[in-house]
């Protein structure tokens, strides 16, 4: 009989991976190399991460990234409402905020790469000016 597994790495092997790749960028011993978390509605994100950590047994979530995140969520809302248009968005998902910036959505929404894609176009129209 064939198992097939959802994903590639068991949870303590992806953490590893991850962990791996933050080395290449980060020194987590010295408190100002440190990465700020980037996307879109972050708070969400930011908890998930926090908590893959501690349950891989890991405390020291903030020797890689800053405490302070970077939400483009928060940045549109902010760059919309100035303009005076936030009402007449039907809600603020990220499809309907990428709608407003003429940002054209390829793939399925909530795939991690075009979600990535998606949310960096977004900061790109806000921050460009």
């Amino acid at each position: 009989m064939r198992i097939l597994r959802a994903y590639p790495l068991s949870q303590m092997e992806g953490y590893r991976h991850f962990i791996g790749m933050l080395k290449k960028h980060v020194d987590k011993f010295n408190r100002q190399d440190k990465i700020h978390l980037v996307g879109y509605n972050e708070r969400f994100d930011n908890g998930f991460l926090r908590a893959w950590f501690e349950l891989n047994g890991d405390a020291y979530f903030g020797s890689w990234f800053f405490a302070d995140t970077i939400d483009v969520m928060v940045l549109a809302s902010y760059d919309i409402m100035t303009k005076g248009h936030r009402p007449a968005l039907e809600n603020f998902q990220l499809g309907t905020v990428a709608s407003y910036y003429d940002i054209v959505v390829e793939g399925a929404l909530h795939g991690a790469t075009v979600d990535v894609e998606i949310t960096k176009a977004i900061y790109r129209k806000i921050t460009e000016k």
